[in-house]
């Protein structure tokens, strides 16, 4: 599945892709979902008007029972930096049932120096916003689900990985200088650069400090050796109006501490379904 990604992505390799996919496959990316073969279709050859032919420079693969989790970095061929883009499917490793994918834009529009309101402007109308039901001031904090709860996990990388969870759904910004390798490479949307434990405290700082009510919510953990895939969401209220930001963060754990860390969100797509909020204004 991989190689079949990387080929589509880089060289427009659609026919194996299009052998992986079902008549009821749905890509969800930018905010949208996409159904159908044509649709479909049209994913890579948008992302190849968008960013143009592309080299790999590293990937991450990891694989845990029917959910697999890759993630390309990738240099367009008159690039300026790197580009997330990541993958969360639902496969038996054959066909693709369905696609969870994040570009992360900012790098993108960066990369290829790309004006990024035109960039946005390339982008799918967002799919109508659901308000949730779930309201976390009517619930107790120890309902919310944490790492160790929903996947099976030795009490080390537990530990780990909750620690690391502790960071976004309480605020626990201490927990940054004990569970990340001091020289720890950190790549957080919109960056060109790696950056420091020291930087992802106020890049954490910098998202509650605009958001009232702010709730992280877990959705899924991919786990494979000692490289985890979370998919999760940023919830709040922002200047009286609710906004979610969906991430997708992946972590590779070296004796007991992070030392590497990419979390990827489409803050372009973001902004087209909340133009109003500041949450990534730097």
């Amino acid at each position: 599945m991989l190689n079949t990604f990387i080929n589509t992505f880089t060289n427009g390799d659609l026919a194996a892709l299009k052998s992986k996919l079902l008549h009821s496959t749905c890509w969800a990316q930018h905010n949208a979902k996409a159904f159908g073969e044509d649709k479909l279709q049209s994913i890579p050859l948008h992302w190849l008007t968008l960013a143009g032919r592309c080299s790999v420079e590293s990937s991450q693969n990891i694989t845990d029972g029917n959910q697999q989790v890759i993630n390309l970095r990738l240099m367009p061929e008159s690039g300026n930096n790197l580009i997330n883009y990541t993958f969360w499917l639902q496969t038996n490793g054959k066909v693709i049932k369905s696609v969870d994918a994040v570009i992360d834009t900012m790098q993108l529009a960066f990369s290829t120096n790309q004006n990024t309101d035109k960039v946005k402007q390339k982008l799918p109308q967002p799919d109508a916003f659901v308000i949730q039901d779930y309201d976390q001031q009517d619930h107790l904090q120890n309902e919310l689900a944490k790492p160790s709860n929903i996947t099976s996990l030795d009490d080390e990388m537990a530990n780990v990985l909750d620690t690391w969870w502790s960071i976004w759904s309480q605020a626990q910004l201490s927990a940054i200088e004990n569970i990340y390798h001091k020289s720890a490479e950190i790549n957080v949307p919109a960056s060109s650069t790696n950056i420091s434990p020291d930087s992802l405290f106020n890049f954490v700082l910098a998202k509650f400090n605009r958001l009232t009510r702010s709730f992280c919510q877990l959705e899924s953990v991919v786990v494979e050796g000692n490289q985890v895939a979370l998919k999760w969401f940023l919830d709040g209220d922002e200047n009286g109006k609710k906004i979610r930001a969906p991430f997708i963060t992946i972590l590779t754990i070296t004796n007991d501490s992070i030392s590497e860390e990419i979390t990827t969100t489409d803050i372009l797509a973001y902004i087209n379904r909340f133009p109003e909020s500041s949450l990534f204004n730097s």
